[in-house]
């Protein structure tokens, strides 16, 4: 049976990293149980300390209750053993660097761990999810998720591939009460990163 939106409880974060912090931030504040993974278990403390600056970074703006910043932080949990990140995930968000290959290995080794309705997406900013679709092993449950900074904005550029479902580029990031565009075809760019890129070029031709 097809993974109902609202049936989405557990969410992967694979990489702690810079994004990967952000991304399992934004959604502990949804409500969302994270298990952030990473294959190297000393940048915990670092990922640790750095979300909970983000916690307090919420907590001053008024944009969260000091209650709401403490049960988000209780959401997230670290661990560097695939099985046990990968049990029970319902969605997961990829955010290791910016190699195909390397991200097509990382999806074929959790697509043998996680359970078969899992959505998969990659927080990728300048490659094209149809470079790894098929390492997924469920390339209709996969799609482009790139989230933009956290800390300033709400949205997301979803970007689809040709076997991508309606219900994974979409309904999902309405459920998260993301702000998205319509999903874009394939471009070997974010939305985000794409207009950044034109300002100097366009300076530069004035």
């Amino acid at each position: 049976m097809a993974l109902k939106i609202d049936d989405i409880r557990k969410i992967l974060i694979i990489g702690a990293g810079t994004m990967g912090q952000q991304i399992a931030f934004q959604c502990a504040i949804s409500g969302y149980k994270v298990v952030l993974y990473d294959v190297e278990p000393a940048i915990f403390e670092i990922s640790m300390k750095r979300i909970a600056k983000l916690a307090g970074s919420f907590r001053n703006s008024g944009r969260l209750t000091p209650e709401e910043a403490e049960a988000a932080l209780k959401r997230i949990r670290f661990s560097s053993d695939p099985e046990d990140a990968a049990k029970d995930a319902d969605f997961v968000s990829e955010s290791v660097p910016e190699d195909p290959a390397l991200k097509a290995k990382v999806f074929s080794q959790f697509n043998l761990l996680c359970p078969a309705h899992t959505i998969f997406t990659t927080n990728t900013s300048t490659l094209i999810p149809s470079m790894f679709a098929e390492a997924t092993g469920r390339p209709d449950r996969f799609a482009a998720f790139h989230f933009h900074d956290t800390r300033v904005t709400n949205i997301v550029d979803i970007m689809p591939h040709a076997d991508t479902s309606a219900e994974c580029s979409q309904k999902f990031s309405k459920r998260r009460r993301r702000l998205p565009p319509e999903a874009w075809p394939e471009w070997r760019t974010s939305i985000g990163h794409g207009w950044a890129s034109c300002i100097p070029r366009s300076g530069l031709s004035a």
